[in-house]
């Protein structure tokens, strides 16, 4: 659904890169024709790939591409109704849970954990082209250290003295 289509995307893309089967979502493996001796094999994976993507969904979701005939076609289905990549509310949504985000009861591992997750989701919507950017470890260690603290801010109160020593 719209609220864990990142995670649910992502492990998916996990599972079918896992069994080598990748190129039937993205369209690098093209559908032979009928005559063509590799077709039955095509079918074959493409049923499982398929099989994959409609078993990982919630079923009132999956009844909706239960008919599309490739999984290259349920894969861009499904990614036009809940991808919000190219939206900027993703990363809005994103930036204003770090801000909120409080270590409160949490134990620090927890806290720690949580912020991360939120990390990951952020740098996976950021455009930042790592291979090519020139200065991308002074980038990455102006980042890092943005992140500390941010950790720092949302510990207790009663961490303080933690928080000077890390400073």
């Amino acid at each position: 659904n719209s609220e864990n289509f990142l995670q649910w995307s992502q492990s998916v893309l996990l599972v079918i890169r896992g069994r080598g089967k990748i190129g039937y979502i993205t369209g690098k493996v093209q559908q032979p024709d009928v005559n063509d001796p590799t077709h039955e094999n095509w079918e074959l994976n493409n049923s499982i790939v398929m099989a994959s993507l409609i078993n990982s969904m919630e079923s009132h979701i999956s009844r909706t591409y239960l008919f599309l005939r490739t999984a290259k076609a349920i894969w861009d289905a499904v990614n036009k109704n809940y991808s919000d990549l190219e939206n900027a509310s993703q990363v809005f949504e994103i930036k204003n849970k770090l801000k909120d985000l409080l270590q409160g009861s949490m134990y620090i591992i927890e806290y720690f954990n949580e912020l991360q997750m939120l990390w990951q989701e952020l740098d996976f919507h950021c455009e930042v082209d790592w291979e090519v950017l020139e200065g991308n470890q002074k980038f990455k260690k102006h980042l890092d250290k943005e992140r500390l603290y941010e950790f720092i801010v949302g510990l207790n109160r009663e961490l303080d003295e933690v928080r000077v020593r890390i400073l």
